[in-house]
């Protein structure tokens, strides 16, 4: 049998096998008295974690799998086994391999509440809207009935997702008027960037993004700290 959850970050090595189907005192106890195994299980929220069990739910095999960071395509893996003797784990490093998800959503009241019913990751939120800004004031102009799907990237590993990537393609329908974008690369060229259908470049001033689209007009260095949610406006 096989189960697959996220740590959390107040997980016991009982609750989280628990949490897994686990009923196997020697298997948190192993978690418990193994030092690289208690640090890369409890206290890390966000790990995947899937646990294969046999018949009587006493652990086989648990495997966790993470990302050390947002910018890495490198991903660990911990597999803790049973053994005749006991436990047993290993840490290894793996490639992180990219792929791709499509999704859309329409827009009720704001781009943010759209994106989160359609699951779709906040880093993609926030580049979709970032594409679109010099096209669409999305503090002022939203409109609900407003729709849009989005191509992007995930990297997995194990064919489990980590994290999400670079959006790849977009459409943004906003008052009745469609917008594209889609992600080109010169060859041999350091930086690519984003264009619409008809070719020409969406290529924007660093400042002007979704995070810099507002009314009061706070300084710039004000708008770098604050919450790119708040900016994502309310559908009218």
């Amino acid at each position: 049998l096989y189960r697959s959850d996220l740590t959390r970050s107040n997980d016991t090595a009982d609750s989280l096998l628990k949490r897994l189907g686990v009923n196997d005192p020697s298997a948190s106890e192993f978690i418990r008295k193994t030092p690289q195994a208690r640090s890369q299980l409890l206290g890390k929220g966000g790990r995947s974690v899937q646990a294969e069990t046999d018949a009587d739910n006493r652990l086989l095999k648990l495997t966790v799998r993470w990302v050390t960071d947002d910018t890495s395509d490198q991903f660990q893996r911990l597999v803790i086994q049973r053994r005749d003797a006991g436990g047993a784990f290993e840490q290894q490093s793996g490639q992180l391999v990219a792929n791709t998800q499509l999704a859309g959503g329409i827009i009720q009241s704001s781009l943010f509440a759209a994106t989160d019913q359609a699951r779709i990751p906040d880093s993609v939120a926030v580049q979709l809207a970032d594409i679109f800004a010099g096209d669409i004031d999305f503090h002022r102009n939203l409109r609900k009935g407003d729709r849009f799907s989005v191509v992007y990237e995930t990297m997995e590993a194990d064919g489990e997702p980590m994290r999400s990537g670079r959006v790849v393609s977009a459409e943004f329908v906003n008052n009745n008027k469609t917008y594209t974008a889609v992600w080109f690369k010169e060859p041999g060229a350091s930086k690519g960037e984003y264009y619409s259908l008809n070719g020409d470049s969406l290529r924007r001033a660093p400042w002007e993004t979704v995070r810099s689209r507002r009314a009061d007009e706070r300084p710039l260095h004000q708008l770098q700290t604050s919450n790119p949610r708040r900016w994502a406006g309310q559908a009218r």
